[in-house]
């Protein structure tokens, strides 16, 4: 998105916000650092233009992440976290919602209301597709880190000025959408930080939010150690690509958090020579969550595309649904489908950029 298209969008969204009647924000289901940090920022928003702002979390069943509840526990007194009972009861004809860090319609807890509003935003960072919330005022853009990144660019914008809490919330998310900054990272990424530590961001306090508890950790090392394989592909043109696939072998049928999953890919792609790591278990009866994570070689979006089901992210992170019991049919599916890939139109394997024999001798001369 260039600098007139934010423009453009940032007096549009200051316009939806002064004329609702109240502001009612949401992220996607099962919310993580980065979807509650760009809640709260937008709920700071809201409020700098004088309107009441609640925030929807409506995971009664969903496990949350221990960190995420921390967040909005001590934060209950500051902001207003609501069920969707009590967003169908205060919304009215005028009220405005943001959806942040999702822009799917299946990933939201108010989906089935979504029709009834008469004026919805979306601030985002994932790819759209055909399941993308219908509305025309949007700022969806994949070169943000997260929406924490860009709704941290928006507050500076508008000059709100924010408590060292919230600061904390959005380098959190910041931080969790880079791996700690050590993949889509942009220098505007790092100039936000940068201004977020300035504002009175703890990186202390930030890194304490990841502690991970001992169970858990116990938990996601057996799934890895007992149920990875690594296949390796390779093609006359390219290098081989080492994928790593993981499941619950011994015990399919049993049902994990879908952040389990997640930190169990991002584990595996921590491995000396794995090019993308993939996670699949149950999250629910009949319900396979799968997590993609990736290098720069592969492109973990376009793999969660070619499967048959709800989908979702970024290049190098990426995850999606499939309704079955038959969990080891669909890592059977999910090797073939990076084997195909790699020699399709669109492959997910990403080849190296081609470098010019004249750019590399003007480099030599310098």
């Amino acid at each position: 998105m260039s600098i007139l298209e934010f423009k453009n969008f940032k007096n549009l969204l200051e316009s939806e916000i002064k004329k609702s009647s109240n502001v009612f924000i949401i992220g996607h289901n099962g919310p993580d650092f980065d979807s509650i940090g760009a809640c709260i920022g937008l709920a700071v928003l809201a409020e700098h233009f004088h309107k009441d702002a609640y925030i929807i979390v409506n995971d009664k069943i969903i496990r949350m992440e221990p960190g995420v509840k921390k967040i909005i526990d001590d934060n209950r007194d500051q902001f207003s976290f609501i069920t969707n009972e009590e967003f169908l009861r205060l919304k009215d004809s005028k009220s405005l919602l943001i959806t942040t860090d999702v822009n799917k319609d299946y990933l939201v807890s108010v989906t089935d209301y979504l029709d009834e509003m008469n004026s919805i935003v979306i601030i985002d960072h994932h790819a759209e597709d055909e399941h993308t919330i219908k509305t025309n005022k949007k700022y969806i853009t994949n070169e943000a880190s997260s929406a924490s990144e860009i709704v941290s660019w928006l507050l500076n914008s508008f000059r709100v000025k924010y408590s060292e809490d919230v600061a904390n919330y959005l380098l959190a998310g910041i931080c969790l959408d880079t791996k700690r900054f050590k993949q889509n990272t942009t220098s505007k990424t790092h100039d936000i930080a940068e201004h977020l530590i300035d504002k009175g961001a703890d990186i202390d306090y930030v890194n304490r939010l990841f502690f991970e508890d001992f169970e858990s950790f116990c938990r996601i090392s057996n799934l890895i150690i007992n149920g990875t394989i690594i296949r390796k592909y390779s093609d006359d043109l390219l290098s081989p690509i080492q994928v790593s696939f993981t499941l619950n072998r011994n015990q399919p049928d049993v049902i994990m958090a879908k952040e389990d999953y997640a930190k169990a890919a991002d584990k595996m792609l921590t491995f000396k020579g794995i090019d993308a790591s993939i996670v699949l278990g149950l999250v629910d009866e009949g319900c396979v969550q799968i997590s993609v994570r990736s290098g720069k070689k592969v492109n973990s979006l376009k793999i969660m595309e070619a499967m048959s089901g709800k989908c979702g992210g970024t290049t190098q992170m990426a995850g999606g649904t499939v309704y079955t019991n038959d969990i080891f049919k669909v890592e059977e599916e999910l090797i073939e489908k990076v084997r195909l890939g790699i020699s399709s139109e669109e492959p997910i394997i990403e080849e190296p950029p081609v470098i010019k024999k004249k750019q590399i001798k003007r480099f030599n001369n310098k």
